[in-house]
């Protein structure tokens, strides 16, 4: 994927999962310029674990997590349903992560 199509998966995911950090980065007149740099580091984060012998999936895997779906903020507008399944991925992932 390129650049663009990263930040602009960044302008979806941030605008609803992180609303505050939304509002700040427009208010400041940063939100143009942070959604292209978060893009373009995702971009080069892939080519860079892709150069390393990652294939693409698993590349853009790691760069999206780094870089544009990052998690959501406390005060995110979650569905009970979201919560539940945002719970259960953080507790997959600690569990994970302690092996």
């Amino acid at each position: 994927m390129s650049a663009e199509r990263y930040a602009a998966m960044a302008r979806k995911h941030w605008t609803k999962w992180l609303p505050e950090k939304t509002a700040e980065l427009k208010a400041d007149g940063d939100w143009e310029s942070t959604l292209r740099t978060r893009g373009k580091w995702a971009a080069e984060r892939v080519r860079e674990l892709m150069e390393q012998g990652f294939p693409q999936f698993a590349a853009e895997e790691v760069a999206l997590s780094e870089f544009i779906l990052l998690k959501p903020e406390p005060k995110a507008n979650l569905e009970p349903l979201e919560r539940k399944e945002l719970a259960e991925l953080e507790r997959q992932y600690r569990k994970t992560h302690r092996e």
